[in-house]
């Protein structure tokens, strides 16, 4: 197995195909590096122009200095030889941001990802692609992709210390779609520590790449997208090792309808089988779902919640909203969650707090006067006291910032002290600053209540799962 780190942990990377023109990939891929912190060097290969944006250009890979990445930007008849370029120039990892190799129609496609496939081999590279999107590595603030996503603008690359609590990875086929994992879930105070994106496969697979991160060790959650499985023994130790490490893979994997699967063929040559997927995933406790921001939300559920995961599938709801309560309910019915009424000894609890029209049966109707008088966090406090329930899932407005803030204190005590999953489903838009505390306080944060209710349900078997392999 090539060294995935050489291509995702670069001291030096060289744009081969790099243009001034940032109106185009060629030029965009450099305005996006430059745009970030990154403290390698960079640099451009370019056959017509002298000096890139503001950068000195290579003529040729063979003038380059020493150098860990290729980054490949250019028409896919040059990209074979550029890569055996780059082989005998001692760089041992490049990206292939190319498209027109397996995924064309007829033979000269698929020849020149042979050759590619070959090359890599000859000279113990790692590449990634081709027809992907690059990759992008905030902690060292690396982007060699094209994404619009990763232009540098008012929100960075990685939240606030203090409002992270674990990091997601990002390993998906698409590219686009890849990058769409962060543009969703950072505006959540989401924290990404790598999104790789993959294309074609030719050489390093989603498994490859899932394996390096796992032995990592420093990612909560995976996020795949997936179009086929190129070796199902990688993706299986993986995926074990993945398990037992507690680091859930929450994979989408395209193609199982008859349109889905043409689509994938046309788009990355790829050939699944489906049935043979899915008894893999449900050995291994894989997490599945065909819904981008679903898939978000689990992840920072896991992020948030990981280290405690609900030992069964009774929840409580305690909501200001007696509506609101009522709706999680039924989506937590839905999900196949069980909501048994609380305990004699907590109920006596909460109702001491509450006024004649409320109720602390399950879900409890907090009513809005108790929420103004003690605020969110004790409610769901004493409801994570009940031996009858594994998880609580908390009802609020997040709307209108004050009442939060006002419980910033408990809120964080809440996060940091209880031995249950809280989940967090706010009725209402939240405020950015909601947004911020509740990252801070490590409570996850929900805006659509049926991603609520499922990654609460996903996190118990999950749990199970976990166990399951333990026995075994």
């Amino acid at each position: 197995m090539p060294d995935i780190r050489k291509l995702l942990w670069p001291k030096s990377v060289a744009v081969v195909g790099a243009s001034s023109d940032t109106r185009g990939l060629r030029g965009r891929i450099v305005q996006i590096m430059r745009s970030h912190p990154y403290a390698g060097a960079l640099y451009p290969v370019s056959r017509s122009e002298t000096e890139v944006q503001g950068l000195k250009a290579y003529k040729s890979v063979a003038e380059l200095p020493p150098t860990d990445l290729a980054a490949m930007i250019i028409p896919a008849k040059f990209v074979p030889q550029e890569l055996e370029n780059c082989g005998k120039a001692g760089i041992k990892a490049a990206i292939i941001l190319s498209s027109g190799f397996a995924e064309e129609k007829g033979e000269a496609g698929p020849a020149l990802q042979r050759q590619v496939q070959a090359i890599a081999e000859k000279y113990d590279m790692a590449v990634s692609g081709p027809n992907g999107e690059g990759f992008a590595n905030t902690a060292a603030s690396l982007c060699p992709t094209f994404s619009p996503a990763m232009d540098a603008g008012d929100v960075p690359l990685l939240p606030p210390a203090e409002r992270t609590r674990g990091q997601v990875a990002v390993i998906s086929q698409s590219g686009g779609m890849g990058f769409a994992f962060f543009d969703h879930g950072r505006p959540k105070e989401l924290s990404f520590r790598y999104i790789i994106t993959t294309g074609n496969e030719a050489c390093l697979t989603a498994s490859d790449f899932a394996e390096f991160v796992v032995d990592e060790g420093k990612t909560a959650a995976i996020l795949m997208l997936i179009e086929d499985i190129k070796n199902l023994a990688t993706f299986e130790r993986a995926a074990g090792k993945a398990l037992r490490a507690g680091v859930p893979l929450i994979v989408n994997r395209l193609g199982a309808s008859d349109a889905g699967a043409r689509a994938i063929a046309a788009h990355t040559a790829a050939r699944g089988n489906d049935s043979e997927y899915r008894a893999l995933f449900k050995k291994y406790g894989v997490i599945e779902s065909n819904d981008l921001d679903e898939m978000v939300d689990i992840a920072a559920a896991f992020v948030g919640m990981g280290a405690r995961l609900p030992a069964g599938t009774r929840v409580a709801i305690a909501s200001s909203s007696g509506g609101g309560g009522a709706w999680v309910a039924d989506a937590c019915a839905l999900a196949g969650l069980e909501m048994p009424i609380l305990d004699d000894a907590v109920r006596a609890k909460i109702d001491a707090y509450l006024p004649p029209y409320g109720t602390s049966q399950n879900p409890v109707d907090v009513t809005a006067q108790a929420i103004h008088e003690r605020g969110y966090a004790e409610f769901a406090r004493l409801a994570a006291e009940s031996p009858n329930v594994d998880g609580v899932i908390l009802v609020v407005t997040g709307r209108h910032p004050r009442f939060l803030l006002e419980d910033r204190d408990h809120l964080i005590a809440l996060g940091r002290d209880s031995q249950k999953p809280v989940l967090i489903w706010s009725y209402t838009r939240p405020a950015a600053v909601c947004v911020e505390l509740l990252s801070e306080a490590g409570l996850p944060l929900f805006t659509n209540v049926h991603n609520c209710a499922r990654a609460m349900r996903v996190m118990a078997d999950y749990r199970a799962a976990r166990e399951t392999i333990r026995k075994g």
